[in-house]
């Protein structure tokens, strides 16, 4: 066995392959790497709580330059992108 194509897992501390290695995040600035069996161990155990939509801020604005009306989240407004009209791709005459 080539010593370049195996990994040691950090948890049962097994020589598996690399094609059987697996990162999992160990806290915000490190991972960790685990064998197929200690992922599969660690996947069964962590509970997993539901993903939560936040609702988006819209509010209907209109150009008055083009006349065209559209919802535009507030919240994303200079963050994501910045406010102007999709239509005729202005600014200066919006009115919320």
């Amino acid at each position: 066995m080539d010593i370049r194509r195996v990994r040691t897992c950090e948890k049962c501390k097994a020589v598996v392959p690399l094609d059987r290695v697996r990162l999992v995040q160990k806290d915000k600035e490190t991972n960790m790497v685990i064998c197929d069996d200690c992922s599969a161990k660690l996947k069964q155990t962590v509970p997993k709580s539901p993903i939560r939509n936040i609702p988006a801020n819209k509010k209907l604005v209109k150009c008055l330059r083009c006349n065209y009306s559209f919802p535009m989240d507030v919240a994303k407004v200079g963050l994501l992108y910045n406010a102007s009209c999709p239509y005729c791709g202005k600014a200066d005459r919006l009115q919320k």
